[in-house]
């Protein structure tokens, strides 16, 4: 019975159609596991503290094993998206946090806590709003991430700045490379078609949403996690 009603949702949406996302979703899972093996040896080769590594390990191992399930259908199809978010997003911007904090004499873990919670309860806004077929948790969301970036364009970058010029450098890189991409989710979750997506703009189908939904968290997780590696590495 669950798993008949997933099949009307977002994962039968993805599924269906003339050309088949699943060769892009398993071209994800692939490059997420490859990378996985190498941040675990950058750190040493880029002379990194180790715990960088261990952060964008976990990642794209997460992000990858949640995307199995859309090569063949679970009861976590549907939420599959969210699930992966709910870990791998707010573990992005601890390796953010971590990176602003690298040399610099103040460390405030409260924000660090704060940016955290905004970004996972921002992710579960959108799965309410999904469960629920309602657009208003999205725009509590969208209130959320305003959040997030206010802290990393705000008290984050100068705890950065105050560290040396190459690291500040390296955060704001880093920090308006991930803050396009993480401003880029929301914007193709509203101009979806899939059905199980409330109040979306039917703009793009659903093979170009799913698509879009493996570029995007490619650049966010495997790309970031090289990029985050060797800016540390060349600020030092």
């Amino acid at each position: 019975m669950v798993y008949d009603a997933i099949q009307d949702g977002v994962y039968a949406a993805i599924t269906s159609g003339g050309f088949s996302s699943e060769p892009w979703i398993l071209a994800y899972i692939v490059t997420a596991m490859l990378s996985s093996l190498a941040f675990l040896y950058l750190p040493k080769k880029l002379d990194v503290p180790q715990k960088f590594g261990i952060i964008h390990f976990f990642i794209v191992v997460w992000s990858g094993l949640m995307y199995t399930n859309f090569l063949n259908g679970s009861v976590l199809s549907d939420f599959a998206w969210y699930m992966d978010w709910m870990v791998s997003t707010p573990l992005i911007l601890l390796a953010l946090g971590l990176t602003a904090f690298h040399g610099a004499d103040t460390r405030r873990y409260d924000l660090l806590g704060a940016l955290l919670g905004l970004e996972f309860t921002l992710v579960i806004t959108g799965l309410l709003a999904q469960l629920q077929g309602s657009i208003y948790p999205y725009y509590i969301g969208v209130i959320l991430l305003l959040g997030v970036v206010y802290l990393l364009a705000g008290p984050f970058r100068r705890i950065a700045e105050e560290s040396s010029e190459g690291l500040a450098r390296a955060y704001k890189l880093l920090a308006g490379y991930i803050g396009i991409f993480f401003l880029s989710y929301p914007t193709v979750w509203y101009i979806s078609s899939i059905d199980a997506l409330p109040g979306g703009l039917n703009i793009l189908g659903p093979t170009q949403t799913s698509i879009a939904l493996v570029v995007l968290p490619f650049f966010c997780k495997q790309v970031y996690g090289f990029l985050d590696m060797y800016l540390i590495h060349t600020a030092e």
